[in-house]
Formats: structure tokens, C-alpha cells, sequence
């Protein structure tokens, strides 16, 4: 279920999302990634996806506010998964 106000996701994208926020809910020393990071962790998840498609997933999930930047670091706006499990 999306967070309220953020349009759902395609199931593409959520494949893509969620191993990021699984990531980053199982770190207690780390609340962000850099971009190569989440890049690496979004194929070790998807061998099927090309470098472009992870880099079209990440532009999608910062542009629709369930990741943000700063600094060269991504963030997840708000953690989730524990409501879809």
C-alpha cells in the first residue's frame, strides 16, 4: 500500500524499491545510500534489469517522493515494507 499522497507504484518499480528499504530498515549505523549503492542493490535483486532501467527506477521513485537526495545520498521518505508483510 502506497504511503498517503504517493501514487502507487508499477510492479516494476516496487521490485526495485523494496530491496532498497529492506536495505536500509536492516542498517542501524546507516540511513542512506549513494546512487552506486542502490544501483548494486537493485540489480543483486533484479539480474533481469539493465543499468538504464535501474537508473529510470531511481529517477521515478525521487520524482514521485519515495526516495529523496541530498548530498549524493538517497533516503527513503518514509519505510513501509513492515505494512505489506
Amino acid at each position: 500500500m502506497p504511503p498517503e499522497g504517493h501514487p502507487s507504484l508499477p510492479g516494476w518499480i516496487e521490485d526495485t524499491y523494496f530491496p532498497l528499504e529492506r536495505y536500509l530498515c536492516n542498517q542501524s549505523d546507516q540511513d542512506s545510500v549513494t546512487h552506486q549503492q542502490a544501483t548494486d542493490l537493485i540489480a543483486e535483486a533484479n539480474p533481469d534489469l539493465r543499468d538504464a532501467d535501474i537508473d529510470h527506477a531511481l529517477s521515478y521513485l525521487l520524482d514521485h517522493g519515495w526516495l529523496y537526495e541530498v548530498d549524493g545520498q538517497l533516503f527513503v521518505t518514509e519505510f513501509h515494507e513492515s505494512e505489506s508483510e
